[in-house]
């Protein structure tokens, strides 16, 4: 054998020993990828998977975005939970309104992320508490509706007792009857003016100032029913007709059994 044939014997088998080697370590990395997706797949908490996101969802988990994230979750811990403890108190208030789902929702959430992030899982934290962000959002809008539906339902009131006390002749001829005339209609001009800046603040997304904008409407058209009532059995009547709503406003749960107990003492 001449060693030009030598030398080309020994060049095939270089190549097919390359081709073989290379396809064989493919195999095992193929095989350990697959073994390390299963032990991901098992882990409760360390993987992306068992969160519930995917190759497409799952957050950047790097240093920069970990550096990112902790000033993040610093400030929707804060955030949401004060928004979240605002929420119960209006749902406590207006249980027949069908909130109680969605507040378990948020609940449930701000915890997930408050796990996350003492486990130091800062990434999904953040991930977890900026969708209970959106979801606080979504409720907001919701009882922002509701809460316009009565801040004008009590400026409507407002207004016909406005009007009224226009056409009594007595509030042209009495001095006190003309100040409360003029006081409360003042009055009645501010509160509509809260319900323009409650639109305006849902349009700027700052939906929890929508929401104390909304209660100051309805705190001052119950202020003027109460003042434009005519005997003290008409006011009480107002106060309890508003009663839920004026502890509402002041952020208080209205608890009517807790009520009925002090009465009975």
């Amino acid at each position: 054998m001449t060693m030009k044939k030598i030398f080309k014997v020994a060049s095939i088998f270089f190549v097919l020993s390359f081709f073989m080697f290379s396809f064989v370590q493919a195999q095992e990395k193929g095989a350990q990828a697959e073994k390390k997706d299963e032990e991901i797949k098992k882990m409760p908490d360390g993987s992306y998977r068992a969160k519930g996101y995917d190759e497409a969802t799952r957050p950047d988990d790097n240093y920069l975005a970990k550096f990112h994230a902790i000033d993040v979750v610093s400030k929707l811990m804060r955030q949401n939970l004060d928004e979240i403890y605002l929420i119960k108190v209006i749902v406590s208030n207006f249980p027949d309104k069908g909130w109680s789902a969605d507040y378990d929702k948020l609940y449930n959430g701000y915890k997930e992320g408050m796990e996350l992030y003492f486990k130091r899982n800062i990434i999904y934290s953040r991930s977890k508490l900026e969708k209970n962000q959106s979801d606080i959002r979504e409720l907001f809008k919701k009882i922002i509706d509701e809460y316009r539906k009565q801040a004008e339902a009590v400026l409507n009131e407002c207004a016909g007792k406005v009007l009224l006390l226009h056409l009594d002749v007595s509030s042209r001829i009495d001095p006190n009857r003309f100040d409360a005339l003029y006081t409360n209609q003042l009055r009645l001009r501010v509160a509509y003016g809260q319900l323009d800046d409650a639109e305006s603040s849902v349009y700027e997304k700052y939906f929890i100032g929508s929401i104390y904008h909304l209660r100051m409407a309805r705190a001052y058209g119950i202020s003027i029913l109460e003042d434009l009532s005519a005997t003290p059995q008409e006011r009480e009547s107002v106060q309890n007709k508003y009663k839920v709503i004026k502890a509402d406003n002041l952020n208080r749960i209205y608890a009517e059994q807790a009520v009925k107990k002090e009465e009975k003492k």
